[in-house]
């Protein structure tokens, strides 16, 4: 069975998912959270599962 994953990235600071891309290239990602303001290329991937859909 093939099992889709959808990634979710959290803020290490507040645990908000609401993250967007701000920057890169030579220094690597870095993402802004629109919650708490971080700012940082560390940033917390969690792998969930989406669910198969009825037919």
């Amino acid at each position: 069975m093939n099992q889709k994953i959808k990634k979710i990235l959290i803020c290490p600071q507040c645990g908000s998912s609401d993250l967007y891309y701000e920057s890169g290239l030579l220094t690597g990602y870095k993402y802004h959270c629109k919650r708490c303001n971080y700012i940082g290329s560390f940033v917390i991937e969690i792998d969930l599962p989406l669910e198969q859909e009825k037919k």
